[in-house]
């Protein structure tokens, strides 16, 4: 049995056509007879399994991996053990021991694999087989858990969000599935609460929403912070341009819609972090209608579907 395991760094490839490696595993009943690292440069699922073929690897060993490809794969007699996150040392051991299986490392210290037995605080619906939830019945993990009664806003949003998804008759873009949410909810008065960065995309929204709602937009640098009082340890009292460095401030956007007490807030291109503070703070309902991404304009979801950008981040390290 020989296992093929795409490797970025020293740890299972996110997605194979980043791999900068590929690690062979040759195992005879349950001994690992052989190891090697090969150095690749795969763009592609098609060089890779060229390459997976060279050396008559039985089981592929990788992290996500879509349903065509898994099928292609395996349509070339090759086993897919997929959503694997971890080293390739711990990969490695868990073959010898006979523990490697869809989803290893999530929880390396869960070893059964009948998602009866898991407990929720494992649960990810992701590695999920059974998906018996698509089919209208009671998810087998949270097996005895009750369901939390939604109160009766909570009921009423979930309404008006149907209402709004569930309407065949045409297809409506994020903006406008805003406005039909705030008008089924009956929301008078709304937040918004913008990155500067976005003043512009922000001004016209702003313009659209007003034919339907009173809508106070907040930047993020209001109250005129200088970034050398709130981070002070950064750039220090005579740093020569503080004073004209303000710092973002979503505490105070969420402290002003507060007060005023809108119905709802929405934002608008905070920054990452400042995003989680506003949420947390706000006392109204939040949703985020455009996000702030600098490198794929405002389109984050982007960096899923780039081998450049997805190699960027699997390769991000912690500044100390």
């Amino acid at each position: 049995m020989r296992y093929g395991i795409p490797i970025f760094g020293d740890r299972v490839a996110p997605r194979c056509p980043i791999a900068d490696g590929l690690v062979i595993v040759s195992v005879n009943l349950g001994s690992i007879l052989a190891q090697e690292r090969i150095d690749v440069d795969c763009d592609s699922w098609a060089e890779l399994l060229t390459l997976l073929g060279m050396h008559r690897v039985d089981a592929l060993v990788c992290g996500g991996i879509d349903r065509d490809t898994r099928m292609l794969v395996m349509s070339k007699d090759i086993n897919v053990i997929d959503n694997v996150a971890t080293t390739v040392d711990e990969v490695v051991s868990a073959i010898a021991e006979g523990k490697l299986r869809r989803s290893y490392g999530f929880n390396s210290e869960e070893s059964h694999t009948d998602t009866r037995e898991r407990q929720i605080d494992n649960i990810d619906c992701l590695a999920c087989s059974d998906h018996v939830c698509m089919r209208g019945e009671p998810c087998l993990i949270l097996n005895g858990h009750k369901n939390r009664k939604p109160s009766h806003e909570i009921s009423r949003m979930l309404d008006a969000a149907r209402d709004v998804t569930c309407e065949e008759e045409r297809t409506l873009c994020r903006l406008s599935e805003l406005i039909y949410f705030c008008l089924g909810m009956n929301y008078r008065t709304i937040g918004v609460a913008y990155c500067i960065d976005l003043a512009e995309a922000t001004r016209i929204m702003v313009g659209v929403l007003r034919r339907f709602f009173d809508v106070i937009p907040i930047s993020c640098k209001v109250g005129g912070i200088p970034a050398s009082k709130a981070f002070p340890t950064e750039f220090g009292s005579t740093y020569e341009d503080s004073q004209h460095r303000i710092a973002c401030n979503p505490h105070g956007q969420a402290d002003i819609l507060n007060r005023i007490g809108v119905d709802l807030n929405v934002q608008v291109g905070l920054c990452m972090g400042a995003d989680c503070v506003f949420a947390k703070l706000s006392k109204a309902p939040c949703t985020t209608l455009f996000v702030k991404d600098k490198s794929l304009a405002n389109n984050p979801i982007g960096a899923l579907y780039s081998d450049y950008y997805l190699k960027e981040a699997t390769s991000a390290t912690v500044r100390p």
